[in-house]
């Protein structure tokens, strides 16, 4: 049977992506943001678009929220909007609360007003701190009596969200799911911190980009299909299934640095101009103690999900594909 799912940010990236899948599997959608879709992913979207309703309006905003929800009678809802600039949120920790601390006691507030059968709840890597054990599983500790999350202010956020969905199912009996994605990539992400976007759009642009600092970051990057996919499958998946709450949204291979990525993107377009630089940014230093190799186990097993992309150069390439095409289709 189809279900009506509401989705928090579904202009975003990955969004964008978990629409298009549930729509393609026969779900109705609503797509509840901020703005509408970006030229990109409106370009991406457009073939499924007659299937997705949009309503405008932010977490913050209860009146907003509850009126979508009434108004479309979602029976599963995902919840992926937050901002994503940790530099900013570290700068200014109270716009973390307000907006994702907040919006998100309004999204499980407004499940449990109405009823709804599951909610996805999109977590981050950014909860953990330094890794303390490889490969790392939903029990390893994030907050410990000497650190807490890596990721500062965004960090902090999305564990006060995944204590809350703890309570509220607790409480009220919630039925959650929480998907910590680690390095989204693919068609079309404008962080510009990961490299791989930026990377790849000026190569097949023909354009030259230098980057400063970066080149030995390591990451689990991810293709934004398997992030989507293991969102949607948690979605359905029945809850005597579920011996975790908690999951990965990742490889499980070995981390990838960002020259790495270069070097790769460079086989598939051999007139690349990529440099790198050797070195960490603000922002890497803060990332890079939480970075390690993830436990997909539990995905395959409880999920029942199978990473498609795991091997970087396939997802590289299927990106580029993509890219090469969007850019075809505005000549």
């Amino acid at each position: 049977m189809a279900d009506t799912v509401l989705i928090i940010g579904g202009s975003g990236f990955i969004g964008t992506h978990l629409t298009k899948q549930l729509v393609e599997r026969g779900d109705r959608v609503i797509n509840y943001d901020m703005r509408p879709w970006g030229l990109q992913l409106e370009w991406l979207i457009a073939p499924y678009k007659g299937s997705v309703a949009f309503e405008q309006g932010g977490i913050e905003s209860w009146p907003q929220l509850m009126a979508a929800i009434k108004k479309h009678k979602p029976n599963k809802i995902a919840h992926l909007a937050a901002p994503i600039d940790l530099l900013s949120l570290n700068r200014n920790p109270k716009m973390a609360f307000d907006v994702m601390v907040v919006g998100t006691i309004n999204v499980l507030e407004a499940c449990r007003l109405s009823d709804i059968e599951r909610l996805v709840f999109f977590s981050s890597i950014g909860v953990l701190p330094a890794i303390q054990y490889q490969p790392i599983d939903a029990n390893h500790p994030v907050l410990m009596a000497d650190q807490g999350p890596g990721s500062g202010a965004y960090g902090a956020a999305k564990v006060a969200g995944e204590a809350f969905c703890w309570t509220y199912h607790g409480s009220y009996g919630l039925d959650f799911v929480i998907i910590r994605p680690s390095a989204a990539y693919g068609f079309y992400t404008t962080n510009p911190t990961i490299f791989i976007n930026t990377m790849v759009d000026a190569a097949v642009r023909g354009e030259p980009v230098h980057f400063t600092s970066g080149r030995e970051f390591p990451r689990d990057y991810t293709h934004v299909h398997d992030i989507a996919g293991i969102a949607a499958a948690a979605l359905n998946v029945p809850p005597d299934r579920l011996k975790h709450r908690v999951f990965y949204a990742a490889t499980g291979q070995k981390l990838v640095t960002a020259g790495q990525v270069a070097d790769i993107i460079r086989e598939f377009i051999p007139t690349a101009q990529i440099e790198i630089d050797s070195g960490l940014s603000e922002q890497d230093k803060l990332g890079i103690k939480y970075r390690g190799v993830h436990d997909m186990k539990p995905v395959e097993e409880q999920l029942g999900y199978r990473v498609k992309f795991s091997d970087i150069r396939e997802g590289i390439k299927e990106y580029i594909e993509t890219t090469q095409r969007y850019y075809a289709s505005t000549r």
